[in-house]
């Protein structure tokens, strides 16, 4: 290593929360450091903290503002918290992504649908590395919830570094690639001086479950239903969709693929050569003249997200798929905290409808009906024994994630520090070291406009909601006196008197009327009379509704000819 460079890791996104993830790996000093990015994924937008917002991003602008330091770009695996951001965020970046076959179909897609052209993309194997600047990067395929999962080994003139990436311990997965852990000493026997490794089950205990202990328990759970069955995991878990599917095959019935993303990942992962023995399937018109008893649905919204095919199904909006008394919903997914009020406003909806509902916490199952994509405690343990790396940084998971993360590779002797979003964290020596912290923020896709956190859209939007909004039109003549009535429109609030002398819209009106009509002759400009409509208007909704709306008010002046 030359004596003046450093080798780095920061975090821009996936470091103190869940999603958004989005690392990169600097070396060189100064700014003459030259990157290389990991993922570049997403967050979803929910109405309490981001009402409206389709997508959230982390915002880029650290390293899009050195966009010509920037080498590469390699996407781990196709989950949307990892490469969901790609389209909207690439003219920023402008280097090549690296990916593998399967990743890179769905990177392809979301490109095309940004309007970039994906000759950027580069579809490489695990064969042989990626020479990215001073970075050589190969894939090192793991186990995840989803097809071609890898890990990231990244050689530097510092050392090695293993970014994990999604992973979990397993070595009799229903499909894709087994835990190769004969790979992964081989890995460690040559050295590693840094592991940023998956934090998010740092929690549980003991090893993670295999996906080949929920093909019985499902079976079972699907014979044993009077109806229809619908079936409901991430679109993107294609092992637990085939699971699903199989397992109604042998039940019977015939599989009805429910929802665009569920259409998308299953076509990609023939297409790429993932699924060979997936049982046909038939679409939701043909169906209707199939006997509910011998159909199984396989559903995206298993988060609770408002416009997918299982919410519609819940609030009886599916143009096709319907459900009631004795039919049986099968939630094979774990919640992913924040979307619980989603998930059980749809559990209601079903239970509404007669509907049985069944998820991983259901007594008497007779086994495991999920198992997560993601590593536990004694799972960490078994990689690090593996890789002997020498620091370690935890990364993809909430701040508690990371200290807990911290303190458990120091019990195995690693020095480990917690590195939130932003913290720039030297890797190159015998303890990672805290550098500097460089600004990072969120992005938010509003419709189809990517807005900044800084530009009032979600403060905006948050506070409409919250404390509701007032629209006060006034006509005035040239000299300032009201030609017609005050109109009063009261959004998101109270339209009945609720005890009060009169209507809160009335009162404004009278509150309003006034407070113009006692305006001074000098003093009726068309801001002086926009102030005191304002001030008279807050002033009655502070006193009887208790509350500080957003204020509209809008003068016209009507001339004399």
């Amino acid at each position: 290593m030359a004596d003046d460079a450093e080798l780095v890791f920061v975090a821009l996104g996936g470091a103190g929360e869940i999603g958004m993830n989005m690392y990169l790996y600097g070396y060189g000093r100064g700014a003459d450091r030259r990157w290389i990015m990991v993922d570049c994924g997403v967050g979803f937008g929910d109405m309490e903290t981001s009402p409206g917002i389709e997508l959230v991003m982390a915002d880029p602008s650290f390293i899009a503002d050195k966009a010509d330091k920037l080498d590469a770009i390699f996407a781990t695996h196709a989950h949307e918290d990892h490469i969901g951001g790609l389209g909207r965020l690439w003219p920023m970046l402008k280097a090549p992504i690296y990916a593998r076959p399967f990743t890179g179909s769905h990177i392809k897609r979301k490109l095309e649908e940004a309007g970039v052209n994906p000759n950027c993309l580069k579809i490489v194997g695990t064969d042989k590395p990626v020479k990215a600047g001073k970075f050589q990067v190969r894939f090192q395929p793991v186990t995840h919830s989803i097809p071609e999962a890898s890990s990231l080994v990244i050689d530097t003139p510092a050392g090695r570094i293993v970014h994990t990436g999604d992973f979990k311990v397993d070595e009799t997965p229903q499909m894709g690639e087994a835990f190769d852990l004969e790979a992964f000493r081989a890995i460690g026997a040559e050295g590693v001086q840094a592991m940023i490794c998956d934090s998010t089950n740092v929690f549980l205990p003991g090893h993670g479950g295999s996906e080949a202990e929920v093909m019985e328990p499902l079976k079972a759970l699907i014979s044993s239903a009077k109806g229809a069955v619908a079936a409901t995991t991430f679109a993107s878990n294609v092992a637990r969709l085939r699971s699903i599917a199989v397992a109604a095959a042998e039940c019977g019935r015939a599989v009805v693929l429910v929802g665009r993303a569920m259409d998308r990942m299953v076509a990609a992962a023939i297409e790429t050569g993932q699924l060979t023995d997936f049982p046909r399937t038939i679409s939701d018109y043909d169906a209707r003249d199939v006997p509910s008893e011998h159909v199984l649905y396989l559903t995206t919204g298993s988060q609770g997200e408002g416009r997918a095919a299982l919410a519609r199904i819940a609030n009886g909006s599916h143009p096709t798929v319907s459900l009631g008394e004795g039919d049986m919903v099968i939630f094979s997914s774990k919640t992913i905290p924040g979307n619980e009020p989603g998930v059980a406003r749809i559990w209601n909806q079903l239970s509404e409808r007669g509907v049985h509902v069944v998820d991983e916490a259901t007594p008497g199952l007779g086994g495991r009906i999920h198992v997560s994509g993601h590593a536990r405690k004694e799972d960490l343990r078994v990689l690090y024994e593996a890789l002997k790396p020498r620091i370690a940084v935890p990364m993809h998971g909430e701040h508690r994630h990371l200290v807990e993360h911290s303190a458990f590779a120091a019990s195995l002797q690693v020095p480990a520090i917690p590195a939130p979003n932003g913290t720039v964290v030297a890797i190159d020596g015998p303890k990672p070291r805290i550098l500097d912290e460089v600004q990072t923020g969120r992005l938010y896709l509003d419709g189809q406009t990517l807005v900044g956190a800084m530009d009032g859209v979600v403060r905006s939007r948050l506070k409409l909601a919250r404390q509701g909004h007032v629209i006060i039109s006034l006509v005035i003549d040239e000299s300032g006196e009201l030609l017609a009535d005050p109109e009063i429109r009261v959004l998101g609030g109270p339209d009945k008197s609720h005890g009060w002398p009169a209507p809160l819209a009335d009162m404004i009106y009278d509150a309003v009327d006034d407070a113009v009509d006692g305006l001074p002759k000098k003093k009726r400009s068309d801001k002086d009379i926009e102030d005191a409509a304002n001030r008279a208007a807050r002033q009655v909704c502070a006193r009887r509704w208790g509350k500080k709306p957003v204020m509209t008010c809008i003068v016209t002046r009507l001339e004399d000819e």
